[in-house]
C-alpha cells in the first residue's frame, strides 16, 4: 500500500516531470548538435576551378569553406600551365556540405621520364611500334649502308645516340637510323596529290621516305586539308632513294588542285599491260 501511495504522491509526479524535462532537453540538444554538425539545409555550390593555379584553387576553396585534395595527373599537357587544375570532382555547380573535400587533378611540372626501349637490331616496323607504345614519337628515318635491310642501326634524340639505359621525357621525338641492305634501292616517287596529311605520312613511312617541308594554307582546317603540291613531283622516270625527303603543301581549296594527266596515263598503261 505504501508503494501505491508513493506512486500517487506529488513527489513521484514531480520526479517524473523532471525526468521527462531532462529527456526533452537532451533530445533537443542532440538534434541541435546534429543539425550544426551536419549543417542541415546549408549547402555550397562547387566553383569552376579548371585553369586555376594550385594555390589559387586552394585559396578559393578555403574561402568558401571547402577542402582540397591534390592528385597528380599521369599525363603532362604541354598546352596547359604547369601545376594548374585540369579536372575536378565533384563537378562545378554540384552542391556539397561545408568542409567537403574537392579532388583536384593537377598538371605535373613536366613530362614523366620513360626508359628508352632497346631499338637497335630491331626491324624498322618493330622499332616504331616499341617507341610509340612507350609514349615516344617517331622523328626522321635516315638510311645508311648496312647489311641488314630495314634493321635499326641506331636511335637518336636531338642528334645524340641513345642507349637502352637512357630516360627521356614522355612524348620526346626519337629518330631512327636504318640499314639500306646490300643494294641502293631506288623507287618511284609516290603520288600524294589529293591525299590528307595522315595518309601521306603512312605512305611515306611504308616506303622508307621522310616528310620534308610541310606547309598549310593560312587558316586551313588541318583535319580537312589535302595535298595540292609536292616536291619532287611523280613522273614516269623519276626515282628517289630510300630515306629521301618529300615536301608537301596542303589546302582545302579545290581550285588549287593541278589538272594533271598522271592518273589517266597510268590507267592507260595498266590497260595496255592487260591488268
Amino acid at each position: 500500500m505504501s508503494f501505491l501511495r508513493f506512486i500517487g504522491s506529488k513527489t513521484f509526479l514531480y520526479q517524473i516531470l523532471i525526468l521527462l524535462l531532462v529527456v526533452v532537453v537532451a533530445v533537443y540538444g542532440f538534434l541541435k548538435w546534429a543539425d550544426y554538425y551536419t549543417m542541415h539545409g546549408h549547402e555550397i555550390d562547387v566553383p569552376e576551378l579548371k585553369g586555376y593555379s594550385l594555390s589559387e584553387a586552394e585559396s578559393e576553396l578555403e574561402r568558401i569553406g571547402l577542402k582540397s585534395v591534390v592528385l597528380d595527373s599521369s599525363e603532362f599537357y604541354s598546352d596547359k600551365p604547369i601545376l594548374s587544375v585540369i579536372s575536378q570532382y565533384p563537378a562545378p555547380g554540384a552542391k556539397v556540405k561545408p568542409g567537403k573535400e574537392i579532388k583536384l587533378t593537377i598538371n605535373p611540372s613536366g613530362p614523366r621520364l620513360v626508359k628508352v626501349p632497346n631499338l637497335v637490331e630491331r626491324s624498322r616496323r618493330r622499332a616504331i611500334y616499341d617507341l610509340e607504345s612507350k609514349g615516344f614519337r617517331l622523328g626522321r628515318i635516315s638510311y645508311v649502308p648496312y647489311i641488314g635491310k630495314d634493321m635499326v642501326v641506331a636511335a637518336q634524340h636531338n642528334g645524340r645516340e641513345l642507349s637502352p639505359n637512357d630516360y627521356l621525357p614522355k612524348g620526346s621525338i626519337i629518330d631512327l637510323v636504318v640499314g639500306l641492305g646490300l643494294d641502293n634501292e631506288l623507287m618511284e616517287v609516290p603520288y600524294l596529290l589529293g591525299k590528307n596529311f595522315t595518309t601521306v605520312k603512312n605512305i611515306l613511312l611504308s616506303r622508307g621516305l621522310n616528310l620534308g617541308f610541310i606547309a598549310f594554307d593560312y587558316g586551313t582546317d588541318t583535319a580537312k586539308a589535302f595535298v595540292y603540291r609536292q616536291e619532287p613531283m611523280p613522273t614516269l622516270d623519276k626515282t628517289i632513294m630510300r630515306g629521301s625527303e618529300v615536301s608537301i603543301w596542303l589546302t582545302t581549296d579545290n581550285t588549287k588542285m593541278p589538272v594533271d594527266s598522271l592518273t589517266y596515263f597510268n590507267s592507260l598503261v595498266s590497260e595496255d599491260e592487260g591488268f
